[in-house]
Order: C-alpha cells, then sequence, then structure tokens
C-alpha cells in the first residue's frame, strides 16, 4: 500500500550546490507548483541544498573553471585603458595609499607592543604558577613519601594476620637437598619441584622486555625518511621554539637579576636595622644594670630597725634560726603521731582481717556440710524411686500377663463343625 502511494506522487529532483533553488527543482519535474504533501514546509526547507557529492576529478575541474572566469575578468579591467587611466587622480591616490599604510603600520606597531607586553606577563605569570604547581607538587610528594614510609598497612602491627600471601612468605618445607631439616625419616623428595622459579620468571620478562626494545629500534631505523615536508616543518617548530625558550630564558634572567638586587637591598636594611637596634639594647642594658647597682631596696643598704628597737614591717626578711627549729620540732611530733596512728589503724585491720576469715571458714564448712546432707537425701531419693520403679515393672507384666488371651488349637477347631 505504501509503495503504491510512493508512486502515485511526483518526483522531484533534489538540488546540490550550484544546482538552483526550488524554481529549478519544479522546472525540471515539470510542475507550476509546490508538490503536494509539502505545502506547509518554510520556503528555507524547501530551498534546503544538499551538500554535493564530487568525485576528485569533478570538484578539480570545478575548481579550475572558477579560476579561469576569475582570470578573465581581471584580465578585462585590466588591459581597458580608458577605464585604468581617465578620471583618476594618480598623485591623489597614491598619497592615500601611503597614509593608508603608514596608519597600518602604526595600528600594527601598536598591537605588537601590546602582543609582547601580554606574552612577557603570560611568560611571568607562567613562571609563578609553575613555581606553585611545583611547590604544590614537592608538598604532596613529601606527604606521600612519608605516608609510605611511615604509615602503609605493611607497618602496622596486625599486618600478619591481614597479610594475603602470608603462606607464601613462609619458609618452605625443604630448601635444597642438603637442608638439615630433611633427615633419613622425613623422605622430603618432589618430582618437578622448581625452586627457582621467581628468579627465572624475572629474568624472562626482563629479556622479553629487552627483545621489543630491540625490535622496535630496529623497525624505526628500517622505516622511510623521505618525507621532507614533516622535517622542515619540524625545523621551523624547533627553531621558533628555541627562540621563544631564549626570550623567556631572558626574561627570567632579568626578573631573577631585579630579584636579586632587591633581595641585597633588603638584607643590607635589615642588617643596618639589626645593627641599629643592638645598639639601643646595649644603652637600655646598660642604663638597667646602673639602675640596679644604685637600688637600695636591691642592695638592702636601709636599716631594718626603727628607733625604738622593732623591726620595720617593710624590712622583715623572715624569721630568727630559734623559730625555725621550733617548727621542725612541731612537724617531727606531727609525723610521729601520724605514724603511730597509721600503726594502730593497721593492727585494727589485721585483726578484722582474720575475723572476717574466720567467719567465712565457717560458713563454707556449713555450706560443705549442707551440700553434702543434700547429696546423700538425693541419693535416698533416687534409691527409693527406683524400687518404685522396678515394682511398677513387676505388676505391669502380670497384669499382662493375667488378661491376655492365648489361642489354642482347641479354639479354632470349634468353627466349621456344624451346618444348618
Amino acid at each position: 500500500m505504501d509503495m503504491a502511494q510512493s508512486a502515485d506522487l511526483p518526483a522531484m529532483t533534489l538540488r546540490v550546490h550550484g544546482g538552483g533553488g526550488l524554481a529549478a527543482s519544479l522546472a525540471a519535474t515539470g510542475g507550476a507548483g509546490i508538490p503536494e504533501g509539502l505545502e506547509g514546509l518554510d520556503t528555507h526547507v524547501l530551498d534546503a541544498a544538499c551538500r554535493a557529492r564530487l568525485t576528485a576529478e569533478e570538484r578539480l575541474e570545478r575548481e579550475v573553471t572558477r579560476r579561469r572566469e576569475l582570470e578573465m575578468e581581471r584580465r578585462q579591467r585590466i588591459f581597458d585603458a580608458k577605464r585604468r587611466t581617465i578620471g583618476l587622480d594618480t598623485k591623489t591616490l597614491d598619497a592615500q595609499v601611503a597614509d593608508n599604510n603608514l596608519r597600518k603600520q602604526q595600528e600594527l606597531q601598536r598591537k605588537n607592543e601590546g602582543a609582547r607586553e601580554m606574552l612577557m606577563l603570560d611568560r611571568h605569570l607562567k613562571l609563578q604558577e609553575t613555581a606553585k604547581k611545583q611547590m604544590r607538587h614537592d608538598i604532596e610528594k613529601e606527604s606521600r613519601m612519608y605516608g609510605m614510609q611511615n604509615l602503609s598497612k605493611q607497618q602496622a602491627d596486625t599486618w600478619d594476620l591481614n597479610d594475603p600471601h602470608k603462606l607464601r612468605k613462609d619458609r618452605p618445607m625443604r630448601v635444597g637437598d642438603d637442608d638439615p631439616r630433611c633427615g633419613p625419616a622425613s623422605m622430603l623428595k618432589f618430582g618437578g619441584e622448581d625452586l627457582m622459579r621467581d628468579e627465572r620468571l624475572r629474568q624472562q620478562r626482563a629479556q622479553q622486555a629487552m627483545f621489543c626494545e630491540q625490535q622496535k629500534f630496529e623497525k624505526a631505523m628500517l622505516a622511510p625518511d623521505d618525507d621532507t615536508n614533516i622535517r622542515r616543518e619540524m625545523a621551523e617548530m624547533i627553531a621558533l621554539r628555541n627562540e621563544m625558550e631564549a626570550e623567556e630564558n631572558n626574561l627570567r634572567y632579568r626578573l631573577r637579576k631585579q630579584q636579586q638586587d632587591e633581595n641585597l637591598q633588603a638584607a643590607a636594611r635589615r642588617a643596618q636595622d639589626k645593627l641599629q637596634v643592638a645598639d639601643e639594647d646595649a644603652q637600655r642594658d646598660a642604663a638597667e644594670i646602673h639602675h640596679h647597682s644604685q637600688d637600695p631596696f636591691l642592695n638592702e643598704t636601709t636599716d631594718q630597725l626603727n628607733p625604738n628597737g622593732k623591726i620595720r614591717r617593710a624590712e622583715y626578711k623572715g624569721s630568727t634560726r630559734e623559730e625555725r627549729l621550733h617548727g621542725r620540732d612541731v612537724l617531727v611530733d606531727q609525723i610521729m603521731e601520724r605514724q603511730a596512728n597509721r600503726s594502730d589503724d593497721k593492727a585494727e585491720d589485721r585483726m578484722m582481717a582474720r575475723n572476717q576469715e574466720a567467719v567465712r571458714r565457717q560458713l563454707l564448712l556449713q555450706e560443705r556440710q549442707k551440700q553434702r546432707d543434700r547429696r546423700a537425701a538425693a541419693e535416698e531419693n533416687a534409691r527409693a524411686n527406683l524400687h518404685l520403679r522396678n515394682a511398677k515393672v513387676e505388676n505391669t507384666k502380670a497384669l499382662n500377663e493375667l488378661y491376655t488371651n492365648r489361642f489354642s488349637d482347641e479354639f479354632f477347631g470349634q468353627f466349621g463343625t456344624q451346618t444348618r
């Protein structure tokens, strides 16, 4: 059904770049208006053109045709002498051309100066950013190194409990044929055992890596080297890079020189300030020492007694020797009394502990006697229960024997002896 409807619709040729618009498509199909079903589309959709799928020869032919047309138009304009000379003021035009060239050169010079300043600022910012990144990298590296050296899980106290390769790290059951642990009774001789497996694998991996590197080097040596454009571009890039590096090195040298000069000036200022501060401190220290040497309070040059013979309260220097000896005797008596009280308390504590121990032993003996009595009563009760159980069993057997029906031949013989 869909195929029949599509066959009834009029065909329309889509245009490509350079192939005309909607009118050309309608002219190609023979129609006079928009085909049915496309009335609601916008004009830009109807005028849309798909990209032409041209071969390399067709693209080349189109480009050659375009350039020939441009060349023919240019020749007509150049070779027309009337059009070229009549009505033109060549001096004015030359002056205008010179002014325009001068203006363009000035603008170009200003742009170049601004570009150079921007490059200088950019390089300076790059240097600062590089220094900051390097500092951050050093700090992170130091932190990681400290963590790897001091905070690794292998250095924990409980690593032997969590080590997944604990069994691999254990000593093997036999190390060589001359292991002293393997005596005549051990008989530890395993077929196919490879004690040098780890070392052999390591050497094989290293040899394989060396072979791969050698093959890559040989392929690089045998590769053709006839691409001159790439080499020329690489040479230009290297020259440009060398020039940029030279300018950057010069800028870095000037910045370092300027920073060095500023550091030297700052160091000279700090040294001068330090000398001045030291001189001021020395002067203050000398004044303080002179004041202390003349101070009556520190030198105790004032009289400590009043005219009436009493001690001046402000000049009192402490108690006498007799007072200090009396204070010491009081302290010794207090210490002796405290030791005596402690000895009495310890004696009372020992007496109380002995009494408590005697009571504990008495209670323990009573508890043990109670346990023995309970054990004897339990044994007597168990013997009585066993006797009752045996009696019940015998009684049950007797009753079963008494009330059990026994069948004999006489019982079965009474059936089937009579008829009706």
